[in-house]
């Protein structure tokens, strides 16, 4: 059995080729499900975000990784040659060390960004939630946010706020001499939106629009940043006299697109317009850059101002690495000790049931003993199978971890296991 990884990011995929391949959070239980369905015996997880897509999976040696390729194509509607050149595979300790990366924020396209973090954790969730997540991928996540926790604590790889919404002010800011005095539209009322506005409101822009489907989150985030909310049908309309327009939504089609941006530009006179689309897949199709006066930046635009100021962490970059180092020779010391768990199991199972027999057999031989007199049988047997098994549970776990397995066959035989339990599928 071995740990397994494959996935594209944005140092290894363009961006078409990625939001072709992005999966949202309500769609990877369904991914989830389509992949168990090609192999009952291993383990899956799914990690999408705008920068990467990726699918980990505890299998045996037999598995092939094409049909991981084949299940993510069909589900994304794309050819799996298509996107084979882009993909890297990972195996075991890579795997491992690639994970901690990117919960530590050493992975993504802004070092040290916190929204990574949260995104694993929602891999987690899915994949408990579909049971595609069984020991090994779940103590693996587990400990992935564990280790992008102490990054962050320990070190401040994190600090300065600074994020690809961070980044999206900044590019816009740049485009103009001064923001203040213009109008700005935010296409969507998430958290990228809000880390823009966040760093664009002090800049005292002039009218601040926000245009969300949900007409709830896009009052409140107006509200918060003292702007005003746009209804979505009323985007047209705000594009007639906005400057810049930052789009950040969840859509899976574009929203805005060059038919409608060539009616209006021809409204403005061709006054320029420039969108920062930081939402993957892209909100601003891509043909609109082609329109006289609108000019158009994607996620992958945002590379030179992401490298500028993450060019100071190198420092705590070196640190946070030391940190994924420790973390990582952990997680492979208690995974060479897996094969043991099981026989560790049905060892303590076959113990537990001959103490409860016992106890049982002393109820019905010694009715007089009252409930405390029970309670304290009960304490002292749970100690002695408790002292019986500390030494061989460490010595199992040695004889694995030294590559001993032929120890487990002799253990199983020794005390007669029984072996739908204490084999590997038992994990």
């Amino acid at each position: 059995m071995h740990l397994r990884a494959i996935g594209l990011n944005y140092k290894t995929a363009p961006l078409g080729l990625r939001e072709k391949l992005y999966i949202s959070e309500g769609d990877i239980p369904t991914l989830l499900n389509m992949l168990m369905g090609c192999s009952a015996c291993a383990e899956f997880g799914v990690l999408s975000t705008c920068n990467r897509t990726e699918v980990y999976f505890y299998a045996s040696d037999s598995f092939d990784e094409a049909d991981v390729l084949s299940v993510v194509g069909e589900f994304c509607g794309i050819r799996v040659d298509e996107f084979l050149p882009n993909l890297y595979s990972l195996v075991d300790e890579e795997v491992v060390r690639h994970l901690f990366c990117v919960a530590a924020g050493l992975d993504s396209m802004v070092l040290g960004e916190a929204q990574i973090l949260g995104q694993v954790k929602v891999a987690l969730k899915c994949a408990c939630r579909e049971g595609s997540a069984g020991t090994i991928l779940n103590t693996l996540f587990q400990r992935a946010i564990s280790t992008g926790k102490r990054a962050r604590s320990e070190t401040e790889i994190g600090m300065g706020a600074f994020s690809i919404g961070s980044a999206a002010a900044d590019l816009a800011a740049s485009i103009f001499d001064n923001i203040q005095g213009r109008s700005i539209l935010t296409l969507g009322a998430g958290k990228l939106s809000e880390l823009t506005l966040m760093h664009l409101a002090p800049l005292n822009p002039g009218r601040l629009l926000v245009a969300n489907r949900t007409c709830k989150h896009a009052l409140e985030m107006a509200e918060k940043f003292n702007g005003e909310p746009v209804h979505f049908d009323n985007i047209p309309a705000a594009l007639q006299f906005v400057d810049i327009v930052i789009a950040s939504t969840g859509a899976s089609r574009p929203i805005i697109d060059s038919r409608m941006v060539s009616q209006i530009m021809e409204q403005r006179e061709y006054r320029p317009i420039v969108f920062v689309d930081i939402a993957v897949p892209r909100d601003v199709e891509e043909s609109v850059s082609r329109i006289k006066g609108a000019f158009v930046h994607n996620i992958d635009d945002l590379r030179c101002m992401v490298d500028s100021c993450g060019a100071g962490r190198e420092a705590e970059k070196r640190k946070v690495e030391q940190i994924v180092e420790q973390e990582v020779c952990k997680f492979m010391s208690w995974l060479e000790t897996v094969d043991a768990f099981p026989v560790i199991t049905a060892l303590r199972d076959k113990l537990e049931k001959i103490r409860i027999r016992e106890i049982e057999e002393l109820k019905s031989r010694l009715p007089q003993l009252s409930s405390q007199d029970m309670e304290t049988v009960d304490f002292i047997t749970c100690r002695m199978i408790n002292k019986i098994c500390h030494d061989p549970v460490i010595r199992i776990k040695e004889f694995v971890s030294e590559g001993d397995h032929s120890t487990l066959d002799m253990i199983r035989q020794l005390f007669n296991l029984d072996h739908r339990t204490a084999d590997r599928s038992g994990v």
